[in-house]
């Protein structure tokens, strides 16, 4: 079974923000939408080690921090598990629900020192802010990001969001209720450096076990459709996504935390 299969029979999804829904342990759709900032650096193969412990190091205590004053709703470190020649390595996110917030964070890490590996290869930042979402408290290392990168067609927006609520969205709300599932949403960005029309889609598990028990969630999901539903469905992702937009990413999580 793809990967593309978790997310675009269901609704066609790195990197990251959210809120409390199933049990005491859930939270969803916070409003007025978060803000997420990422920062991507393409890191010298033979200085990954030594740069995630510099992070580790260096910038989480910063935003475990500002977390315990009430300034953040989550942030996390991750490394890319599926490289791509010239694209990133390493990554960071922090969320806030205000705007000052996500400045707070930026400003204290930028007096923070910095790895001199992070000087010299390529940077990319994200400002993003969360359409939807729901996060399990607290926090989770050696889990997965898993964003899928897919561009909506001109006026399909509330057709393919109804769509996700109703097929997508309770399996993802299973998987949080589990642990399965720390984090899931879908983000788009605040300040354009791609096409409007895209939508990012993520998960962020709390294990490799865990990604075995959300794509059997799915399988489980899928076999309940009978044949005429299943083609109607992917009819359906055609008219309202552009196929052979969609993109993945894949990155292990080094460290995450979640209010």
């Amino acid at each position: 079974m793809s990967r593309l299969d978790r997310f675009p029979q269901f609704a066609v999804l790195a990197l990251l923000a959210l809120g409390l829904a199933a049990p005491a342990a859930v939270a969803q759709d916070s409003a007025p939408t978060p803000f997420t900032y990422v920062a991507e650096w393409n890191i010298a193969r033979d200085q990954w080690q030594g740069f995630n412990e510099w992070a580790m190091k260096n910038h989480k205590p910063i935003l475990e921090r500002l977390s315990a004053d009430g300034a953040l709703l989550d942030w996390g470190f991750y490394e890319t598990y599926v490289h791509e020649e010239g694209s990133n390595t390493h990554g960071l996110w922090w969320s806030s629900a205000t705007f000052a917030g996500i400045e707070r964070a930026r400003a204290a890490l930028l007096k923070a020192p910095f790895h001199p590996a992070s000087a010299s290869g390529a940077h990319h930042d994200y400002l993003l802010r969360t359409a939807a979402g729901a996060t399990r408290s607290g926090a989770t290392a050696g889990g997965f990001l898993y964003v899928n990168r897919q561009e909506l067609r001109p006026g399909q927006g509330k057709a393919w969001r109804e769509m996700w609520d109703q097929q997508t969205k309770p399996v993802l709300d299973e998987m949080v209720a589990k642990g399965a599932v720390a984090s899931y949403g879908i983000q788009y960005e605040d300040v354009h450096t791609a096409s409007n029309a895209y939508r990012y889609l993520f998960t962020v598990s709390t294990s490799p076990e865990a990604e075995d028990e959300i794509e059997a969630a799915y399988a489980a999901a899928r076999a309940k459709l009978s044949d005429a539903e299943g083609q109607a469905m992917g009819r359906i992702n055609r008219d309202l996504t552009v196929p052979e937009s969609h993109r993945d990413y894949m990155a292990r999580i080094t460290a995450a935390w979640f209010k």
